[in-house]
């Protein structure tokens, strides 16, 4: 199983997410560089020794409640747990009483089977159903 851990933007970690995993454009990475750039959110990856497998991104919506802003598994370990245990990891440090997230539609099954509790929002910009999910800690 993989380790979890909290890193920083200017990680190697985080360098390692930016080129060579996650990111496939700019439009894509500007957001998410932007983002993670702020002081009001963590980071969490999980490594397979020095790779990076997956990594969170979640920023404190109240002081009990944390938002999931990104979540991204390297394909190769995708449905192995990684997102789990980064979730996992992310309320173990944070101590929220939820979680929230806005979810797609296609990782609406993983975030169900976690445990969260999901509300159609509607499509969003490209047409596509976005779900906001819901998760109280226990």
């Amino acid at each position: 199983m993989c380790e979890v851990k909290k890193i920083l933007p200017d990680s190697p970690e985080f360098q390692q997410i930016e080129k060579e995993l996650f990111f496939k454009g700019e439009e894509t990475l500007a957001p998410i560089e932007t983002f993670c750039h702020s002081k009001e959110v963590s980071i969490y990856a999980s490594m397979n020794g020095d790779f990076v497998t997956g990594f969170c991104v979640t920023s404190p919506s109240t002081a009990d409640v944390m938002h999931i802003l990104f979540i991204g598994v390297h394909r190769d370990y995708r449905k192995t747990g990684v997102a789990s245990a980064l979730i996992d990891g992310a309320i173990a440090d944070r101590k929220p009483k939820a979680v929230v997230a806005e979810v797609p539609q296609n990782s609406l099954d993983f975030f169900v089977k976690y445990g969260f509790y999901a509300v159609d929002f509607g499509e969003d910009l490209s047409g596509k159903n976005v779900y906001y999910a819901t998760y109280r800690v226990r």
